[in-house]
């Protein structure tokens, strides 16, 4: 159960710093130029509301019935 909830939680933060930085190259800048707390806030967002999904299809049972 541990290594799903790894998997859970690495797959989770790379879609959402890849969402995050393309989010970033859609509205016309850099991640630099975005900021690093920014790129911190919103890739822990996307990866977390992303997490809520694969909790379901993935059955870690991280979230309570």
């Amino acid at each position: 159960m541990l290594v799903k909830r790894l998997i859970l939680a690495a797959i989770s933060i790379a879609v959402g710093f890849g969402l995050t930085v393309l989010i970033t190259m859609l509205i016309g800048t850099t991640p630099a130029e975005y900021g690093a707390i920014y790129m911190i806030f919103t890739t822990l967002s996307l990866a977390v509301a992303l997490g809520i999904w694969l909790d379901k299809f993935m059955g870690t049972n991280i979230l309570p019935k």
